[in-house]
């Protein structure tokens, strides 16, 4: 229920949830229903000759009743039972609801045991399926069902105080817990579908986001990547395109393979069906190394990984290899490849140039928060694994994933 009134309250009127079933000819036949136990006392007043504590005992019950079944039978922003607008919360926090309930059903017993004993053989009795349909609308199923049944047996025990009759005492009980069972069924039916609804919603949503954040990090892993290679082969080819005019054009044409290869990922990422390989990056991260002018140690791919986390030590090469790239300063650099029985990793870290002049300087490296460090986590967080990123002494940064093996 917790469910279903978030849904509520998020949407500002719950029967507004596709799918979810509509009140339709239900709702005005048990207004109808109610109305003409409401009726029965109030009948019993105008015609009966009843005195004035009867008068006020009816009285009271039927408004005490209207009342619990107002406040119960409604969600925030609802109309209650009977149609009276209701609060947009309730006045009472839902455990003193119950309570509240409690009592109010304990009351109409009250009145019906005190009127049937005063006038037998009239339309008092009716004030007992007040009890048991009221106490269908406590949320609490313990309280409800004992307050049913209590109805039933307190009903049965006036009868046969007021008649004698132990058939019709039992018969008469009998009717006031089932027709109080039989509408709390009904009530806790509309209840689970609503709660089912809005489940189905929550995880039509859910799903919705997760496809999202897949997307967005998905195409952060792959243009950040692709675009730093082509920034940095740009950069080369237009250093070299005086010194080394073959070599700069070598270099363009580097580019331009990279920049198809990156649409046709992008297309792949967008459709899910991109999913790298740890040997394709390792090689990719030696071809952009040693594109930047970096010493890289670079660990050929080992057999027998499977093929779900060797997709995320892929992503994750390629995260610390775009981030050497991106924030330069980088001497050397260094990938290893970490595989044992039980787990599988990749330890990637880079020094700087002695010459740099940055050392550890804020800002020379990432700090371990960013987008693609927190895509990575999510990566690996589904596998059961870890992350470990952060600067080196010697004012470099090291990057270090492994995922367990089942």
């Amino acid at each position: 229920m917790t469910m279903e009134r978030s849904a509520a309250d998020a949407s500002g009127a719950p029967d507004e949830l596709p799918g979810l079933p509509r009140d339709g000819a239900w709702r005005p036949i048990f207004r109808s229903v109610a109305i003409v136990f409401v009726a029965i006392p109030l009948i019993e007043i105008l015609t009966g000759g009843a005195d004035l504590l009867a008068v006020v005992l009816a009285l009271g019950g039927a408004i005490l009743f209207v009342a619990i079944l107002t406040l119960n039978t409604q969600a925030p922003s609802e109309r209650g039972f009977f149609g009276f607008p209701g609060p947009r919360t309730r006045p009472f926090g839902e455990r003193r609801l119950v309570v509240a309930t409690s009592i109010g059903v304990v009351g109409l017993i009250a009145i019906a045991v005190v009127e049937c004993i005063r006038e037998p053989n009239t339309g008092w009795f009716a004030f007992f399926y007040f009890a048991s349909t009221s106490a269908t609308t406590i949320r609490d199923q313990r309280v409800a069902t004992v307050l049913m049944l209590a109805s039933g047996i307190v009903a049965g025990l006036t009868f046969l105080g007021a008649t004698g009759d132990l058939g019709g005492s039992l018969i008469q009980g009998l009717s006031v817990t089932v027709i109080g069972f039989t509408v709390y069924s009904a009530i806790a039916v509309r209840r689970t579908n609503r709660a089912l609804v809005a489940a189905r919603h929550e995880l039509a949503r859910l799903a919705v986001a997760d496809e999202r954040s897949r997307i967005a990090r998905d195409l952060h892993d792959t243009l950040g990547h692709t675009l730093s290679v082509i920034a940095l082969k740009s950069e080369l080819a237009g250093r070299l395109v005086d010194v080394d005019p073959a070599r700069a054009k070598a270099e363009m044409a580097d580019v331009e393979r990279v920049a198809r290869e990156s649409l046709s990922a992008v297309r792949e990422t967008i459709g899910g069906f991109r999913q790298p390989t740890l040997a394709v990056e390792l090689a990719g991260a030696r071809s952009t190394l040693a594109a930047a002018g970096i010493d890289g140690l670079v660990e050929p791919a080992p057999e027998g990984i499977p093929a779900s986390i060797d997709a995320v030590l892929g992503w994750a090469v390629r995260e610390g290899v775009t981030n050497i790239v991106r924030h330069g300063g980088a001497g050397s650099a260094e990938i290893r490849v970490e595989l044992t029985d039980t787990s599988a990793g990749v330890d990637i870290r880079n020094d700087r140039r002695a010459d740099d002049g940055s050392g550890g300087r804020e800002g020379a490296h990432p700090r371990g928060s960013g987008t693609g460090l927190s895509g990575l986590r999510e990566r690996v967080a589904a596998f059961g694994g870890g992350v470990e990123a952060g600067p080196t002494d010697g004012g470099g940064f090291r990057l270090r994933v492994w995922v367990p093996i089942a």
